[in-house]
C-alpha cells in the first residue's frame, strides 16, 4: 500500500523540440505585497526555478517555457514580525498555458494552500483526486500524529501502537481504493497515468498485470511521450521478473580486481544492493550475515553491490569489515549513478535479488526472516 502523493513524477505530453512560452496571471491577498513568489519545476532531486515575480497591488505575473508537461509548484517564503511565512502549491505546467489563479487565505502552516486555478486542465484533475483523497488523507495524518505522541511515552504502549497501526492500514487501504477507482473512472486523464505509474514503484513485479492495466488507458494517453515511457518501464521490469536470467555485469572488488556476476554461476546467489551510508542497509546486514553463516556451506553465496559515493572506498571497506560481511563485494562508486543499479532498476536500498545456480531470479527484496525462509525452501 502506498500513500498517494502527487510529486516527483513528470507527465510528458510532447509538443515539439522547442520550449513554448506560457504565462500565469495571479491574484493574491494584498498582505503579500512586496514579497516574491517563485515558480519551480520538480526536476530530479533538485527543483529548478522557472521564474519569480514581485507581488504588487495584490497581483503577480509569471512566465515559463517547457517542452513537455511537467509538475511544478508555487512557493513563497519570507519573514514577517519575527515569524517565517511559508507557502507552496502544486501546478501542472504545459506548453502554451495561459493559467489564471487566485490565492485565497490559506492555513497558517501553508499560506498558499487555498487557490483557484483555471487554464490548467491537469491541475484541475489533480485537485479532483486530492478532494477525493482528502478524507482518508486527514485520517492517516491524524493516526500518524497519535503514533508520534505514543513513541515519546515511557513505557511504550505496544498494545495501543498495534491498534493504531491496524487503523493506519485500514485508512491506507481506503486511500488506495479511492485512487484505483479514480484511475479506472478516468482512463482519459493524464493524471490517471501519473497515479498508475506511481503505483508501479521502482520496478514492476507483475508485468503482465501492469500491461493489462496500461492497455485500458485511452489512446492519446498511451501514445503521449510519458505513456511511451511507462510502456518501456513495464517492458524493462519484465526482464527482471521471476524466472528471468539476471543481467550479467562486471565491476571492481575492494582489492581492485574485476568480478563478474556470472563467475558465481553454479551457486544460489543473493545479489545485495546496499551502501555504507545507508542506515536501513546497515540495520539489515545482521540478518544477511545470519543467513550467510547458516547456508554458505550449502552452495549459497552473496555478491554485495555498494552504491557508495565516488572516492569513498575507505568508507565502503570499513563498513564491510565492521558489519562482518565476509562475502564477495563490488562497486563502481557512482552513488545513484551506478551502472549496475540502473541495470537492475534500483532506485532505493536495501534491495536484493535471489538467483538460482543457473542465474535465474527466484526471489527479490527478501529481508529479515524472509531471506532464511526462501533459502530453506531451496537448500535443505
Amino acid at each position: 500500500m502506498k500513500k498517494i502523493t502527487l510529486s516527483c513524477l513528470a507527465l510528458m505530453a510532447f509538443s515539439g523540440v522547442f520550449a513554448q512560452k506560457s504565462t500565469i496571471a495571479g491574484k493574491i491577498p494584498a498582505t503579500y505585497n512586496d514579497q516574491y513568489i517563485y515558480l519551480l519545476e520538480r526536476s530530479g532531486r533538485t527543483p529548478k526555478v522557472l521564474d519569480s515575480a514581485r507581488i504588487a497591488k495584490g497581483t503577480f505575473a509569471l512566465n515559463y517555457a517547457v517542452k513537455d508537461t511537467v509538475e511544478g509548484y508555487l512557493q513563497v517564503k519570507f519573514r514577517k514580525d519575527d515569524k517565517m511565512i511559508v507557502g507552496y502549491n502544486d501546478l501542472f505546467l504545459t506548453p502554451n498555458d495561459k493559467i489564471r489563479l487566485t490565492v485565497k487565505e490559506g492555513a497558517p502552516d501553508n499560506v498558499l494552500s487555498n487557490i483557484d486555478v483555471t487554464g490548467s486542465p491537469l491541475t484541475s484533475q489533480a485537485n479532483e483526486i486530492r478532494a477525493a483523497l482528502k478524507s482518508s488523507g486527514e485520517r492517516i495524518n491524524e493516526i500518524r500524529t497519535q503514533i508520534g505522541k505514543m513513541m515519546n511515552v515511557e513505557p511504550a504502549d505496544t498494545t495501543g501502537y498495534a491498534a493504531l497501526r491496524a487503523q493506519m492500514n485500514v485508512a491506507m487501504e481506503e486511500q488506495e481504493k479511492v485512487m484505483n477507482e479514480f484511475v479506472e473512472k478516468h482512463p482519459d486523464y493524464f493524471l490517471s497515468l501519473i497515479l498508475f505509474r506511481q503505483q508501479l514503484g521502482a520496478r514492476v513485479e507483475d508485468s503482465e498485470a501492469a500491461q493489462k492495466a496500461f492497455d485500458k488507458f485511452s489512446k492519446p494517453v498511451k501514445q503521449s511521450s510519458f505513456g511511451l515511457e511507462v510502456q518501456q518501464f513495464i517492458k524493462a521490469s519484465a526482464s527482471l521478473g521471476i524466472n528471468k536470467i539476471a543481467p550479467d555485469f562486471s565491476a571492481a572488488t575492494p582489492e581492485g580486481n574485476t568480478l563478474k556476476l556470472s563467475d558465481l554461476r553454479g551457486k544460489y546467489v543473493l545479489l545485495d544492493f546496499w551502501a555504507s551510508w545507508c542506515g536501513p542497509c546497515r540495520a539489515e546486514n545482521p540478518n544477511v550475515v545470519k543467513a550467510y553463516q547458516r547456508f554458505h556451506d550449502k552452495n549459497f553465496d552473496i555478491l554485495g553491490v555498494s552504491l557508495d559515493r565516488p572516492g569513498d572506498t575507505d568508507k565502503w571497506t570499513e563498513a564491510i569489515k565492521k558489519d562482518g560481511l565476509t562475502w564477495h563485494h563490488v562497486s563502481d562508486l557512482k552513488f545513484w549513478n551506478s551502472d549496475i543499479a540502473k541495470l537492475y532498476m534500483v532506485n532505493s536500498i536495501p534491495q536484493n535479488f535471489l538467483l538460482d545456480p543457473d542465474g535465474k531470479i527466484i526471489g527479490m527484496n527478501l529481508r529479515g526472516e524472509a531471506l532464511e525462509k526462501a533459502l530453506e525452501k531451496v537448500l535443505h
